[in-house]
């Protein structure tokens, strides 16, 4: 009876020891400490709060998908493309086609040129495609007209 009573008596004070209150312990941090729980805030706020957070994290980046309400989509891109060709070249844009990476663009001249004059103006307007639109791989072709 005694070595019951005793068992009976260890079990009670070690499960006492797991017993946590919410008012003794409380967290005010999520798991990983680096931002602060707010129980006020209703499921809604808080999911706004962190797409918000996400639209501009990934926006700053051009190889990252837009998740902005006004997301473009391949036919701005091909609208940029034709546009930086009309501005910065004297050449006017033809076709322009998208297959996931990868942009063809053609422009057409009314003036001849030789081979090497060609592939240098490819490189120019190559050059200008990158920086205006620095997410797909660009192939530049210059024909006459």
């Amino acid at each position: 009876m005694k070595k019951f009573l005793f068992m009976f008596m260890v079990m009670i004070m070690v499960s006492g020891c797991g017993v946590q209150n919410d008012s003794t312990y409380v967290q005010n941090e999520d798991q990983n400490g680096q931002r602060f729980v707010d129980n006020d805030l209703n499921r809604e706020e808080i999911d706004d709060r962190q797409l918000e957070t996400v639209r501009d994290n990934t926006n700053q980046n051009p190889n990252f998908l837009d998740l902005s309400d006004s997301q473009p989509t391949n036919g701005t891109d091909v609208n940029k493309a034709r546009e930086v060709v009309e501005y910065y070249s004297d050449y006017e844009a033809d076709e322009v086609w998208i297959n996931g990476e990868q942009m063809w663009v053609t422009a057409h001249t009314k003036k001849e040129m030789t081979a090497a004059e060609r592939d240098r103006e490819e490189a120019k307007l190559h050059k200008r495609l990158v920086k205006a639109i620095p997410r797909y791989k660009i192939e530049v072709q210059i024909k006459e007209r």
